[in-house]
């Protein structure tokens, strides 16, 4: 197996843990070592110690920031109320932290639609494979 990949979300619609699983499909499809996971069932220090590449969808754990610098990440989310504007603070907030992007914040609004969820595969793609 390749890279181990940590994709921890929060999700109360659904939405979230739809682009979740289809980041999941694309990290696999590179060959990663996946970790899917609401979180609410995850440790976030065992995470930050144990995984190097980290994706999180809707500003899914603030306890990882200590356990950032140099983890190669990805950030995605749903929304229906703003034009995203949180997600591209939130990816200002752990760049800031240390972390490393091989591509921008992905936004969907509602339930994301099958570009949205084609965009997320590639996303779980990127950062599986992105180099050190």
């Amino acid at each position: 197996m390749g890279q181990k990949v940590a994709i921890i979300f929060y999700s109360a619609t659904g939405n979230t843990e739809a682009m979740a699983e289809a980041v999941a499909v694309g990290a696999k499809k590179a060959g990663a070592d996946v970790l899917l996971a609401p979180v609410s069932d995850v440790d976030p220090v065992a995470i930050g110690n144990t995984c190097h590449r980290i994706i999180l969808g809707c500003s899914a754990c603030d306890k990882l920031k200590p356990y950032l610098k140099g983890k190669i990440m990805g950030i995605f989310g749903s929304c229906g109320w703003s034009r995203g504007a949180w997600l591209n603070s939130w990816y200002n907030e752990l760049h800031f932290a240390g972390a490393r992007f091989p591509a921008h914040p992905l936004l969907a609004y509602g339930y994301p639609d099958e570009t949205a969820l084609k965009n997320c595969e590639e996303r779980g793609k990127a950062v599986a494979e992105a180099e050190e």
